[in-house]
């Protein structure tokens, strides 16, 4: 049961899901098993580290406790999740294990089937032929009865379907100058494995994944908000940060979708920035990329502001340029659109936006043929997002799945009546030989969540690499490049949903307009000094004036004085 929106996850109509991009003859005698993952403690200790879900079994399941198993019948479509045999001694330590009935409460699934019955359930009920798997579902974890696990282990390695690369190179290996049966090589090898099969049904979400990413968005939205309103000339990056974590886990989202990215200056710059230790100076630019999960769902912004509420001009320039290059792209995107032709369009108003500065000389052509933009934007314009804060998929040619009765029946209402209609089951991978890539086609579809970052940054390695090759320095002006420097980076990422009739939409709620953050910030300053005033005041004994206590005294300083002063003059009147 998802509590935020007070339904069961969908794991039934996630298995058929994946289960129709599966080889048709995979259905006959055969099961997918899928090991979750298992507690951990931190090495050479008893320190447990904070657990997440490995997110295919999550995505097949909605269970986020470590130690289950979840078995999905591909002839009847029978779901059973595999759980924890009832530990009466370890619920002193960790409270009780959910009896079946809870479980059946919790969970999308037709049964609950404890470890000790795992293998009867295998050899006398469901005795597959086949098994589907990934992360050596085979290496089963401790049961307590090493014989059973060996058993257990035995079984599922004997059926276990291997993946497409070994299975071909096991093929020229063994039968170099004979063909599959039927002689249809190509046709084995346009079969999808598990693992892709994964891949390919979560790239199109399902209404209560889009209403999860809304809720991290929108949490992290407000996260960015706070940050913004509360950040001081002085602070250090890693308080930005806490306070961006604070305000996640105050709305419940206690988990980060990623290590947060708070780097301030110079140090906005470097893409993958994680230190978070550097104090920020007045008149600093400070880029945040943090986003929360909720129910591992994450989410994916980042937003670049003035520490001292103001931006200078070099910041503004730079600053409005990168959010011309992120709105002329979403303003373009719909279903069908290739993604590689928005992010030639964002570098295009990159290269024109850096030459009207003067940072850049030369021909249009040029320019963009030259690919002198990578200097100052390195990277991809944005990803696909989901139970990963880097989903796989983006890069696959739309074709239908497999025909199946139990998916097209499958009767689902949306959270919201914007995703009231759920998108396609999936699209279908092309294969290239024993590649395990997708053809390159990168036509947005709907119900894809996706990334729209583009940046610009100055970082001085790169610029000094640039600058010493003539071939590219032709196109700088040094001089002109020198004063914005100082400006760091910029990105700006919102996340954006393709929606079932093609349209975008932006589910992001971050402040980003310039003027806004600016009045966000500004108001904030303004109460912070106002509540100064009010409840720090410092009354100086030789001018008779008041002072603002200083800002980066901690709270609760001045009362605690003023109690110990009370308490020093009850003790003098009574002595």
């Amino acid at each position: 049961m998802l509590s935020r929106i007070g339904i069961k996850y969908p794991s039934k109509l996630h298995s058929e899901k994946v289960a129709a991009l599966l080889p048709p003859k995979a259905r006959h005698g055969a099961i997918i098993l899928a090991k979750g993952s298992e507690s951990l403690n931190r090495d050479n200790t008893d320190t447990e580290l904070e657990f997440r879900q490995e997110s295919n079994f999550l995505y097949l399941t909605g269970v986020q406790e470590s130690d289950y198993y979840y078995i999905y019948d591909l002839v009847s479509g029978t779901s059973y999740l595999i759980a924890p045999d009832l530990d009466l001694a370890k619920a002193v330590w960790k409270g009780p294990t959910p009896t079946d009935q809870e479980l059946l409460k919790l969970y999308d699934v037709d049964r609950i089937v404890r470890y000790s019955d795992f293998l009867d359930l295998l050899k006398y009920e469901l005795k597959p032929r086949q098994i589907y798997g990934w992360n050596r579902p085979e290496k089963v974890r401790p049961f307590g009865d090493k014989a059973l696990e060996h058993e257990l282990e035995h079984y599922i390695s004997h059926r276990l379907v291997p993946d497409k690369k070994k299975k071909k190179e096991d093929h020229h290996h063994h039968h170099h100058h004979q063909k599959f049966p039927g002689g249809d090589d190509k046709k084995e090898d346009e079969e999808n494995t598990l693992l892709e099969a994964l891949i390919l049904a979560r790239v199109n979400k399902t209404p209560v994944e889009i209403s999860l990413s809304r809720e991290a968005t929108r949490i992290t939205s407000d996260a960015h908000r706070l940050v913004m309103k509360s950040a001081r000339a002085g602070m250090y990056e890693y308080q930005l940060e806490a306070l961006f974590r604070y305000e996640c886990a105050r709305q419940g989202a206690k988990a980060q979708a990623y290590l947060p990215i708070v780097g301030a200056a110079t140090n906005a710059a470097y893409l993958h920035y994680t230190r978070n230790d550097a104090q920020i100076k007045d008149g600093d630019l400070v880029l945040i990329d943090a986003a929360c999960e909720a129910d591992c769902y994450g989410s994916d912004v980042t937003r670049t502001f003035p520490i001292n509420g103001r931006f200078t001009k070099e910041q503004a320039e730079i600053y409005n340029l990168v959010l011309k290059m992120q709105t002329s792209v979403i303003d373009r995107m719909h279903q069908g659109v290739e993604w590689k032709d928005m992010a030639a369009l964002s570098q295009k108003i990159g290269v024109l936006g850096l030459k009207k500065l003067g940072i850049l000389e030369g021909d249009d052509t040029d320019l963009i043929e030259s690919n002198i933009m990578k200097t100052f934007y390195p990277h991809g314009l944005g990803h696909l997002l989901g139970l990963n804060v880097h989903d796989d998929g983006l890069g696959l040619v739309v074709q239908k799945p497999i025909k199946s009765k139990r998916l097209a029946s499958v009767e689902f209402r949306g959270i919201s009546s914007n995703d009231a209609i759920a998108p396609p089951p999936s699209t279908r991978r092309v294969a290239m030989g024993i590649s395990t890539y997708a053809v390159p086609s990168t036509k947005l579809e709907p119900g894809m969540l996706l990334t729209v970052e583009p940046g610009i940054y100055f970082n001085p390695a790169q610029i000094d690499i640039v600058l010493s090759t003539p071939y590219l320095a032709q196109y700088l002006n040094e001089s002109v490049l020198r004063r914005y420097m100082p400006v760091g980076g910029v990105r700006i990422e919102d996340v954006v949903l393709i929606r079932p009739n093609g349209s975008v939409d932006n589910i992001t709620t971050a402040p980003k307009d310039p003027r806004e953050i600016e009045q966000i910030m500004q108001e904030g300053q303004k109460a912070h000094l106002q509540s100064q005033r009010e409840g720090g005041e410092i009354v100086s004994e030789k001018k008779g004036a008041t002072e603002p206590m200083r800002s980066e005294e901690p709270r609760g300083v001045k009362k605690r004085v003023s109690v110990f002063k009370k308490l020093l003059k009850a003790l003098r009147s009574i002595f």
